[in-house]
């Protein structure tokens, strides 16, 4: 019985692993490196809204709108202020994208134990072909502009695959995270 629990929890882990893997974020940033970051303290939105792209997935006053509130969540967060009239620091905007990736899994070879009423059992499994799967990446790009330019003074790059079914909760909640990792790089060398 105990043998039989902790290979039940060996495969529920191993599929945790592999679930988590597959929806994670990966992000990036790039700046101006003469720029002196430390003297931003006030940001504004260029645009008051978002430009159209022609597809429906992105071209959505929700997203819009929670792509805006946790930029500016984050922001405030780390002491930033939303600039009310006066010229700010920094103005920000965003490009959003969803494109269509393929996914390849090559030969791989799988290990199994078992445990019956005639004793211990293993197999060794190998597969022989290529698995292909297609799934949706998104890419959100921020960019930190020098006011009244269009002079990028910190971009932040951020993928993420997108669930096309998915809860308004959810959506919120990847947003979140995408925005949260992605800005704790900025402002760069902290």
């Amino acid at each position: 019985m105990k043998k039989r629990h902790s290979v039940s929890v060996l495969v529920c882990s191993l599929f945790a692993i592999f679930i988590l893997g597959c929806s994670s974020i990966e992000v990036s940033q790039d700046y101006q490196p003469d720029w002196d970051f430390g003297n931003l303290k006030t940001y504004a939105w260029k645009y008051k809204g978002q430009e159209k792209t022609g597809d429906m997935r992105i071209d959505s006053q929700l997203l819009d709108d929670r792509i805006r509130k946790a930029t500016e969540e984050k922001l405030l967060e780390k002491g930033f202020t939303k600039s009310s009239g006066k010229i700010p620091d920094f103005q920000i905007v965003y490009k959003y994208s969803i494109s269509r990736k393929i996914y390849s899994n090559p030969v791989s070879t799988g290990l199994g134990f078992g445990y019956g009423h005639y004793g211990n059992h293993g197999a060794i499994g190998i597969r022989t072909g290529t698995q292909i799967d297609e799934y949706d990446e998104g890419l959100l790009i921020i960019d930190f502009l020098k006011p009244g330019s269009d002079i990028v003074l910190w971009r932040g790059n951020s993928t993420r695959v997108v669930e096309t079914h998915s809860t308004p909760e959810k959506r919120i909640q990847d947003i979140d995270q995408t925005i949260g990792k992605m800005l704790d790089q900025f402002p760069p060398g902290k």
